[in-house]
């Protein structure tokens, strides 16, 4: 799914962890407030209650011991000290007339009763204005009347709401205090924590195209997967360029004999003075030039296969190989070398791609009938079951390959014996081997013997 919105994000990294820290943390702040303010208000009820409940029982003692007269000093200043603003009282004596404090108090809900001794709280109006009050009754003695004392006494709500307010206040200012400290230690310490990557950039801007060293400094745990990767792309690098070197070397020295005895019969042709001169160096001229054809040709397929991925088919082998020698057993015939097939009894496959393994057969052969020698007879292709792998073998009787050759026989430009070749047909071989999976093999007692092993398919 596509957020063109947040696309700024991708910008900086710097910003992202910004937001990725900080966003979480406001949400949890603002959880935090409003749990913070809801709990101010319950606090501040709780406290006020307290607060008249504990007054109205001032008010009571300071009436039965006074007799209704007058409030203790100690009561008197508990009503100005009290939190949040004025606090008023009203007493009725026993007979149910007023004794003492203010006229017409806040009348309670006629569906609650007041019990005696215990003290009732509820919400009112006092003169239009939201309060909360409490009423207590007890027996008292005034004037030589006994009975119950009614005393109330209220405040308005705006003080308690006034005091939650300064209490949420107090917690919204704590959690913007963190956020902001949090977002400048986020800012400043994901500088900090970016300078290595900032110093790894500048060490390797400093670097020439050529150079492709691999990074050797101190790098962050969070950053060694990438350099790390770096250092292998770099060697990637340096080998295929180091290969490319080898390559126009090996090239510029190979093709340097066929163009130069190219040059020559040309030259040799332009100079003849008879027709069968002419047509003897010209047919010598074609030969050299179907030859540096060959090599260009050979040179081209090898790089080719760095770039080409086989396309990989679940492919019968024997009838695969059947097709082949179809096509490769008339040149073999022609230069007077039986050529045998020798195929496995139970269907063996295998993932390959045909077009590029056939060239792994082509050259294999093509390979002995040019550097077997005289004493070369017979070329034999085998196929058969070893263990979980298909194993394809080609055999000639021809001269034997050296221990020291057949060291570097897969290797470019290497060459087993005098020919006029470039050396590239069996790298081409391990190549494609390679590509498919599988792994080539040589054995030189009793006869010259490749064999290719690859993974059975089901």
């Amino acid at each position: 799914m596509n957020w063109p919105r947040m696309n700024w994000l991708r910008g900086s990294l710097r910003l992202r962890l910004s937001v990725l820290i900080l966003l979480p943390l406001i949400l949890v702040s603002f959880v935090a407030v409003n749990w913070r303010l809801n709990n101010a208000r319950s606090t501040s009820e709780g406290i006020f209650d307290r607060n008249l409940v504990m007054l109205s029982l001032a008010v009571s003692r300071d009436v039965a011991y006074s007799g209704g007269d007058t409030l203790s000093e100690t009561t008197s200043r508990l009503f100005q000290e009290v939190t949040g603003g004025s606090v008023f009282y009203h007493v009725y004596g026993p007979d149910g007339s007023f004794v003492t404090g203010y006229s017409s108090p806040p009348v309670r809900p006629s569906e609650i009763a007041l019990e005696p001794n215990t003290p009732l709280l509820f919400d009112t109006r006092y003169l239009g204005i939201p309060a909360r009050a409490v009423s207590l009754a007890e027996r008292v003695e005034i004037d030589g009347i006994r009975g119950l004392s009614v005393v109330t006494v209220w405040q308005h709500l705006q003080a308690r709401q006034d005091f939650a307010q300064a209490l949420a206040l107090q917690a919204v200012l704590l959690a913007l205090i963190l956020v902001l400290t949090v977002a400048m230690v986020v800012y400043f310490g994901v500088q900090i924590g970016l300078r290595p990557l900032q110093q790894l950039e500048a060490a390797i801007q400093q670097r020439s195209t050529a150079d492709l060293r691999p990074i050797e400094r101190h790098i962050p745990a969070e950053a060694r997967g990438i350099v790390q990767r770096l250092n292998e792309l770099f060697g990637k690098l340096t080998e295929a360029q180091v290969s490319k070197d080898r390559l126009i070397s090996n090239a510029a020295h190979q093709l340097r004999n066929p163009v130069a005895a190219i040059h020559t019969m040309a030259q040799a042709v332009e100079a003849s003075k008879t027709m069968k001169d002419s047509r003897e160096r010209a047919s010598e001229l074609v030969q050299e030039t179907r030859l540096a054809m060959h090599i260009t040709q050979q040179m081209l397929s090898l790089e080719r296969l760095k770039a080409v991925e086989p396309d990989l088919v679940s492919t019968d082998l024997n009838t695969f190989l059947t097709g082949i020698a179809g096509r490769i057993g008339p040149s073999v015939l022609s230069a007077d070398v039986d050529f045998e097939l020798s195929l496995a009894p139970e269907q063996i496959s295998a993932r390959i791609d045909p077009t590029m393994f056939g060239e792994v057969l082509s050259n294999l052969v093509d390979n002995a009938l040019q550097h077997a020698g005289p004493k070369l007879t017979q070329i034999k292709v085998t196929l058969a079951q070893n263990e979980a792998r298909a194993c394809i073998g080609v055999e000639n009787d021809g001269r034997a390959i050296t221990a020291t050759n057949a060291r570097h026989i897969f290797e470019r430009f290497a060459q087993g014996s005098e020919s006029q070749g470039a050396g590239l047909g069996l790298s081409i071989v391990h190549e494609i081997v390679a590509a498919h999976g599988g792994d080539i093999e040589l054995t030189t007692e009793p006869v010259t013997r490749f064999e290719i092993f690859l993974d059975a398919a089901d």
